[in-house]
């Protein structure tokens, strides 16, 4: 096992659950359509650069070179993940369904991504994820991040859910190179976003702290955990992936006690500890 195998899932779950954070600081001094174009142009351009950088004596445009019919489900699974998910996320919250609540909604993710990838886990598998679902629940339930629930804000919730489960199952079936693939849905995504973007609300103070929010969010989240992600679906089924998506929210509220100072209690305490335990255990069981 090389030392990206075996530490690509911490290495992932540190750099996405650090979005939250960013994006919570970003949005201080942007509106969502202006942080959202940033981020997916900033990360097409990134991911040039690293494409142009790896592609050596072959060629930037040999490496990137996709049949039609590849390019096409490349660009849709990139509305789907980069466009459909980030939008209906960030619609869900401004449409006041709070964080904790829109994260017990994504925690339903581990268990709709087997039964859209029709694979075989078996009761014990469907225990264990039905155990992380609870220990999430707990752990956000224990940090007071629950509250009201808008009919709008559980739609966009909802469709957020389905996006991310439905992106994920078809980035695992995808056999091209992850990282031509993120560069492809990068650029489709920053294409949508530019377009729509003069129909939308304007608003953006390019203070030090916006700064570091999206350039973290270009190079940290959109880039590299992305690539990450792409990477582990190439490797592994998409439930084995999928089920790490449990910690997310566990370690966002670590992060957000790291560097807001907001409290941590023993019953967020005990529902990390249940979220670990499932994890480990599903993770034994696809090994075995």
């Amino acid at each position: 096992m090389t030392a990206l195998e075996k530490y690509s899932p911490l290495l992932f779950l540190l750099m996405w659950s650090s979005g939250a954070i960013f994006v919570k600081l970003g949005l201080e001094d942007a509106s969502v359509s202006v942080f959202l174009t940033l981020r997916s142009v900033g990360a097409a351009f990134v991911l040039f650069i690293v494409c142009t950088l790896l592609s050596g004596k072959t060629g930037l445009l040999k490496r990137i070179d996709l049949p039609r019919h590849l390019l096409l489900r490349v660009i849709i699974i990139g509305m789907t993940l980069q466009v459909g998910y980030q939008s209906a996320f960030f619609l869900a919250l401004h449409h006041d369904l709070t964080p904790g609540a829109l994260s017990i909604l994504l925690g339903i993710q581990p268990i709709l991504t087997p039964l859209f990838a029709r694979e075989k886990i078996g009761v014990s598998g469907y225990l264990y994820l039905l155990l992380g679902l609870s220990g999430l629940t707990i752990a956000i339930l224990g940090a007071r991040e629950t509250g009201a629930m808008t009919p709008l804000g559980l739609i966009f919730g909802t469709l957020s859910l389905l996006a991310i489960s439905t992106g994920s199952v078809m980035q695992q079936k995808l056999p091209v190179d992850p990282l031509v693939s993120a560069f492809y849905q990068s650029v489709s995504a920053a294409l949508v976003f530019l377009i729509l973007l003069p129909a939308t609300p304007l608003h953006l103070n390019l203070t030090p702290a916006f700064i570091l929010s999206a350039g973290w969010m270009i190079f940290v989240v959109s880039s590299g955990a992305v690539l990450l992600l792409f990477h582990m679906l190439s490797k592994h089924s998409a439930s084995t992936v999928g089920i790490l998506f449990y910690l997310v929210p566990v370690i966002t509220l670590m992060l957000d006690y790291a560097v807001f100072g907001h409290s941590l209690s023993w019953i967020t305490a005990a529902g990390a500890l249940l979220v670990i335990i499932a994890i480990r255990g599903f993770s034994s069981k696809r090994a075995a």
